[in-house]
């Protein structure tokens, strides 16, 4: 019997356009399934009409639903899900420890190894198998 498993599924949410377009090109390349959206607002309706989010990527300081907010609706459609910010400061100290984050800029290495850590620290990815950015 030959089984398939699903590509983990990103959603990428943040307000400059050409990060999305870059986060996009690397993830798929990856292996990943990836939606993208510029606006938190846009990236909750893009939640809403998958099948299932495994992995969100959002700058806290979204236009419309705030990257905390857009987490917490996120959430509530798929329990399970990891969550990343990603921002150009640092970890704010209120937020420590409550997620995984990607502070800009930062590598294809570094991109690699905290969306494999974010994904293997959820139950829901546990049967996807381990995917690797290429540097390539």
């Amino acid at each position: 019997m030959n089984r398939f498993k699903k590509a983990p599924t990103i959603l990428v949410a943040d307000d400059c356009a050409p990060v999305c377009e870059v986060m996009e090109i690397l993830l798929c390349r990856a292996g990943y399934d990836v939606l993208t959206a510029t606006d938190g607002e846009d990236a909750l309706e893009l939640a809403r009409a998958s099948d299932g989010i495994d992995l969100l990527i959002a700058n806290p300081n979204l236009p419309g639903l705030r990257g905390d907010e857009l987490a917490a609706q996120v959430e509530r459609l798929f329990p399970a899900i990891a969550v990343i910010f990603m921002s150009g400061s640092r970890e704010p100290e209120e937020h420590a420890g409550s997620s995984h984050w990607l502070v800009k800029p930062f590598t294809v290495g570094d991109l690699r190894d905290c969306v494999g850590h974010a994904l293997r620290s959820h139950e829901q990815t546990a049967g996807h198998p381990e995917m690797a950015l290429s540097h390539g």
